[in-house]
């Protein structure tokens, strides 16, 4: 027994260093969760949440502490920790809040605070991400903020005062920061002054848009795949209708997020979540919507929680992460053993959907599979022979299991 346990503790320990080194991002409006639609929509976040697993999840939206709490511990899981539910400091009496939650097996919240804004607080969170070796830790400044809506009268001007208050408060990031800005910030194209000056070349740091696709994004066909707002053909129970043709959701990053070798953006992993790119006009559930990256079930699960659409991206680092609090259950089992020729089924006392990856020993995801149901078959054919470790995620729990792939 005491064998065992040295071999899960290395197990452990080689799957943190060199296979965590992704880290997910997820920006979301949240549509006054949860009461705004008059249904309960937390089963809907909570598979929306699974099934990509962000480790850094920013919302906006959010009515009160007793959303912000379930979004936490029933749609999020054990796994995270949330930042604090502040009360408006502003003039105006628009009572939604944006949150940060955040995988605590991978970052500590050191800092957090706001800024106030004639319309809406900016959100402001440090987080340190927890390195094997304390020298190595890396700090991230996350603002989260939702700009005003509207474009009639003062609404654009409004959003530039808004990233001006943002903009002042840069020169206070310490040296060697990561800076990430993400929410709704509402604009209609990429000459609005409030993108500008956020990509203004003299700002004490210099926000990157990654998808680098500047235009006219508004009911505009070039920028389909990019839209992220509206969700619902037709306007019903606060739900705005029109269908894709908004990009009004965002995720930018500093200057050394685009270029540094210790934390950078993943190439080509931005992406509106959910959007096949063929939903210009049309309902996110929508027959015209369908494609090989975003499935129906997805996508319907969007269409019930909110008229718009979260945001990815990934960032990577070759930095190792502790192992110290990483929670591991041994609830699941191969019913063929450790030693596996082309198939195996992964068993537990009840069924249960769980989402699987198998990584080989230098760290690379060679398979994955999400909601795969316990007891089903799952086909690793395709691998070489060898030792691959393989993680199991529910919503609460994950475990590490260690199998060889024979021929």
């Amino acid at each position: 027994m005491k064998l065992y346990f040295n071999i899960l503790w290395i197990v452990l320990f080689i799957f943190k260093i060199e296979a965590q080194t992704q880290l997910k991002l997820m920006s979301y409006n949240l549509l006054g969760y949860p009461s705004a639609t008059g249904t309960d929509r937390k089963d809907e976040l909570r598979y929306i949440l699974n099934s990509y697993q962000p480790d850094i999840f920013m919302a906006c939206e959010i009515e009160d502490e007793t959303g912000a709490d379930e979004i936490l511990n029933y749609c999020l899981g054990t796994q995270y920790y949330d930042s604090s539910y502040f009360t408006y400091n502003h003039s105006g009496s628009y009572p939604l809040q944006q949150m940060m939650y955040f995988n605590k097996h991978k970052f500590e919240l050191v800092n957090e605070t706001y800024l106030v804004t004639y319309i809406r607080d900016i959100n402001h969170y440090t987080l340190k991400l927890k390195a094997e070796n304390p020298a190595d830790a890396l700090y991230l400044d996350i603002y989260v903020s939702h700009l005003k809506a509207g474009n009639y009268n003062g609404d654009p001007q409004t959003r530039e005062d808004m990233v001006n208050v943002l903009i002042n408060d840069l020169s206070n990031i310490p040296a060697g920061h990561f800076v990430i800005l993400a929410g709704d910030f509402n604009l209609y194209n990429a000459n609005e002054a409030a993108y500008q000056r956020l990509i203004n070349p003299n700002n004490a740091i210099v926000f990157h848009d990654p998808v680098n696709r500047p235009g006219s994004w508004h009911n505009n066909i070039n920028f389909k795949d990019i839209h992220t707002q509206s969700t619902h053909a037709v306007s019903e129970n606060d739900f705005v209708g029109g269908g894709l043709d908004d990009r009004f959701d965002f995720i930018m990053l500093s200057s050394n997020l685009m270029n540094s070798p210790v934390l950078h953006y993943v190439t080509n992993s931005y992406a509106v979540y959910g959007n096949n790119g063929t939903c210009f006009n049309k309902a996110i559930n929508s027959s015209y919507c369908q494609g090989s990256t975003y499935d129906l079930s997805l996508r319907q699960h969007l269409y019930n929680m909110s008229d718009h659409l979260p945001v990815v991206l990934s960032l990577e680092t070759p930095v190792a992460l502790g192992v110290d609090d990483l929670e591991a259950t041994s609830e699941f089992y191969l019913s063929e053993g450790n030693l596996i020729h082309d198939e195996m089924h992964i068993l537990a006392g009840e069924k249960q959907d769980i989402n699987v990856m198998i990584y080989n020993t230098a760290g690379q995801l060679v398979i994955q599979q999400r909601h795969y149901i316990t007891g089903n078959t799952l086909n690793i054919s395709g691998l070489a022979s060898g030792v691959y470790f393989m993680q199991l995620q529910t919503v609460k729990n994950q475990q590490l299991i260690k199998f060889v792939k024979t021929d």
